[in-house]
């Protein structure tokens, strides 16, 4: 099985073209570094109802809450929290990346409920549950009423994971709230005015960037090369020899390594 690589800092010099997966690369320029962002022509669909993931049964032990919450713009976001008897010490809000919904989190979900870390799930305004119009510069705005609904529940540690966008709106969160960790999969500074390039310094909590290094021809080895130069320690990366982009990591030779990762990153901040 492929672990991971450590990759000493490197500078993108050439134009990205392509994304390797649910976004369309540009480039930007931004603190000067290049950076894939989503053209503003390819305006996200929410998914057909008859294409719609269902939402896969916990397993037995685990409690699928289902939750809603409201943004500070008036926007109801849809959720599901899981959970297993015991204390309430850690969550993880987990914030999907685009085209997919919350379901993309489903399985890590239940496996987190499952050893005692409760999870919450949610989709972004336009997607799945949540439905309606869709604008993703906003959806930062979705993830910080997420994270502000789960504080509510007196969880001692909270963390946000986010896959590609999803981890872009992480970043912003995490440099406004105080939370006990944050890690990225696959994520851009910027998607269709959904920007974090500014932001990433003023995230001081335990950080883990994780994307693989064949992803967009190697493009968000360098988003994560510059991200570690632009936010204070705690920082880690993790690179894996793989193409796949976000949460379709779970699905490569590498998925057991990065579950391994990301639980070792919260049994450690």
């Amino acid at each position: 099985m492929p672990r991971p690589t450590f990759l000493a800092p490197l500078l993108l010099t050439a134009l990205l073209l392509a994304c390797g997966g649910d976004d369309d690369a540009d480039t930007s320029a931004s603190n000067g570094a290049a950076s894939p962002i989503v053209s503003d022509e390819a305006t996200p669909q929410p998914t057909a109802a008859a294409d719609k993931p269902t939402q896969e049964a916990a397993p037995v032990g685990v409690t699928d809450e289902p939750v809603r919450f409201e943004t500070s713009d008036g926007v109801t976001i849809a959720g599901h929290l899981y959970s297993a008897a015991g204390p309430k010490r850690q969550v993880v809000v987990l914030a999907h990346e685009l085209p997919k919904d919350q379901t993309a989190w489903t399985e890590f979900a239940n496996k987190l409920a499952a050893v005692g870390i409760d999870a919450l799930t949610f989709d972004f305004r336009s997607y799945g549950e949540t439905g309606g119009p869709g604008d993703i510069s906003k959806i930062d705005l979705d993830l910080e009423a997420a994270a502000r609904f789960i504080a509510s529940r007196d969880y001692a540690q909270v963390y946000l994971f986010g896959a590609s966008m999803g981890g872009t709106a992480a970043i912003k969160v995490a440099s406004r709230l105080d939370l006990a960790g944050l890690v990225t999969i696959s994520s851009p500074h910027m998607i269709m005015g959904l920007d974090a390039s500014q932001d990433i310094a003023a995230v001081t909590e335990p950080k883990l960037f994780i994307a693989g290094s064949f992803d967009a021809n190697g493009a968000y080895v360098a988003i994560i090369e510059s991200f570690m130069g632009l936010t204070p320690d705690p920082k880690d990366r993790i690179i894996y020899e793989e193409s796949a982009h976000g949460t379709e990591l779970f699905g490569t030779p590498s998925g057991p390594d990065l579950e391994e990762a990301l639980f070792t990153f919260l049994e450690t901040h």
